[in-house]
C-alpha cells in the first residue's frame, strides 16, 4: 500500500517538476535563450535545468522529509527514480517542444500586435522603443496602466492629427478645382446672351444696308437737281426721298434698340460678374485665417517635437515619474496639434460653403 501512494506521489511530483521547468523557462524569452531555434542547444539547456531542479528538489527533500518517505533508504530510492526519469521527462518535454514554441510564438506575436496597437500614430524608433518597453517591465502593475493609458492618449491625439491632415488635403484640393471652375464660369457669365445679341445687331446692319444706300443715292441726286435747278427732277427725286425717309426712319430705330440690347446685356453681364467674383471674395476672409492657422500648426509640430524628444529621453534616463510627466507634456502638446489641424479644415469648409453659394447662384442664372 506504501508502495502505491510512493507510485501516485513520484507521478504527481513529477507532472509537478515538468510544470515548475517549464514555467521557469516560459519566465525568459523562450524562443532566444532556450534555443527552439536550434534543437541541440535548447534541449542540452533543457537537460542542464531540468538536473538543476532535479537536485535542488533532492536537497529540500533532505531537509524536509515527506511523510510517506520514513528513512534514508526511501530518500535515496526517491532520488534514484527521478534520475531514472530524467530521460523520460527530457523526452516529454522536447516530444512537446513544437506545441510549446507554437504557443510561445503566438503569445510573443500578441504582446507584440498589442504594442503595436499602442503605438499607432508615434513614432519611437526601435532604440526608444526599447527602453519604453524596459520602463514599462520594471514599474508595477498600477504604474504600467498609468503610463500606457498617457501613451495611448498621445497615439490617441496623433491619430486624429493625421486623418485631419488627410482631410485638409482632401477638401483644400477639392477646393481650389471648384475655384478655377467657377472663376472660368464666372468670366463667360452671359456670354451666350451678348453673342446672341451682337450677331442680332450684325444680321439687322447687313438687312437695312441696301435701303441706307438708296436712299443715300436718293439723297445725292436730290442735291444734284438742286444744283442744276431742275425743278422737274428735283420733285421726282423729292417725292422718292420723302418715301424712303420714314422706312430709313424705322431701320434705324431698330437697329438703335438692338444695340440698345446689346449694350445693356453687356453691362449686366459686368454686374453680374463683378458680383459674384465679390462673392468668391468673401473666402478671402478665411483663406487669410488658414494662412495664420498653418503658422500655429507648424508651431504646435515643432513643440510635438520637442516634446517627443524630452519623453524619448526620460525612458533613457528610465525614472518613471520623468517619463509619465514628459507623456502628459507629450500628450497636451498633441492635443494641441490636432486641434490646429481641425481648426483649418473647418476653414476650409468655410471656404468650400462660399464656393457652394457661388455655383448655386450661377446655376439659377437662365441660360
Amino acid at each position: 500500500m506504501q508502495t502505491e501512494a510512493w507510485k501516485e506521489t513520484v507521478s504527481e511530483q513529477e507532472a509537478m517538476e515538468c510544470c515548475f521547468i517549464l514555467e521557469r523557462s516560459s519566465s525568459y524569452n523562450f524562443i532566444e535563450h532556450h534555443g527552439l531555434l536550434g534543437e541541440t542547444k535548447g534541449r542540452q539547456h533543457i537537460e542542464d535545468t531540468a538536473t538543476e531542479d532535479i537536485a535542488l528538489m533532492e536537497t529540500s527533500d533532505i531537509l524536509f522529509p515527506s511523510p510517506l518517505a520514513g528513512s534514508h533508504s526511501h530518500m535515496m530510492e526517491q532520488s534514484n527514480v527521478r534520475r531514472r526519469q530524467l530521460p523520460s521527462l527530457t523526452h516529454l518535454i522536447f516530444g512537446s517542444r513544437l506545441l510549446i514554441g507554437l504557443v510561445i510564438f503566438f503569445s510573443v506575436g500578441t504582446i507584440y500586435y498589442a504594442s503595436s496597437v499602442e503605438a499607432a500614430g508615434i513614432d519611437l524608433g526601435v532604440t526608444a522603443q526599447k527602453a519604453w518597453d524596459s520602463v514599462l517591465n520594471k514599474t508595477d502593475a498600477q504604474t504600467k496602466l498609468t503610463l500606457q493609458r498617457a501613451y495611448e492618449k498621445v497615439g490617441s491625439w496623433k491619430t486624429q492629427e493625421q486623418a485631419w491632415e488627410q482631410k485638409i488635403k482632401t477638401l483644400h484640393t477639392a477646393n481650389t478645382t471648384e475655384l478655377e471652375r467657377l472663376r472660368v464660369e464666372i468670366r463667360q457669365t452671359d456670354d451666350a446672351k451678348v453673342a446672341s445679341l451682337t450677331e442680332k445687331v450684325k444680321q439687322t446692319q447687313a438687312r437695312y444696308e441696301p435701303l441706307f444706300a438708296l436712299y443715300s443715292s436718293v439723297n445725292r441726286q436730290l442735291d444734284a437737281a438742286k444744283a442744276i435747278k431742275n425743278k422737274e427732277w428735283s420733285a421726282a427725286i423729292r417725292t422718292q426721298a420723302e418715301t424712303l425717309r420714314p422706312v430709313v426712319k424705322l431701320a434705324r430705330e431698330d437697329i438703335r434698340i438692338k444695340k440698345k440690347e446689346l449694350a445693356e446685356a453687356r453691362k449686366r453681364k459686368s454686374a453680374e460678374i463683378k458680383r459674384l467674383r465679390a462673392m468668391l471674395a468673401g473666402a478671402d476672409s478665411a483663406k487669410k485665417q488658414i494662412q495664420t492657422a498653418k503658422k500655429q500648426a507648424s508651431l504646435a509640430k515643432e513643440r510635438y517635437s520637442g516634446a517627443l524628444q524630452q519623453f524619448k529621453q526620460s525612458t533613457k534616463q528610465g525614472q518613471t515619474s520623468r517619463v509619465l510627466s514628459s507623456l502628459n507634456t507629450l500628450a497636451s502638446a498633441a492635443e494641441k496639434w490636432a486641434g490646429t489641424k481641425q481648426n483649418i479644415h473647418t476653414l476650409e469648409q468655410k471656404v468650400s460653403t462660399t464656393y457652394v453659394k457661388v455655383r448655386q447662384e450661377i446655376a439659377k442664372r437662365p441660360k
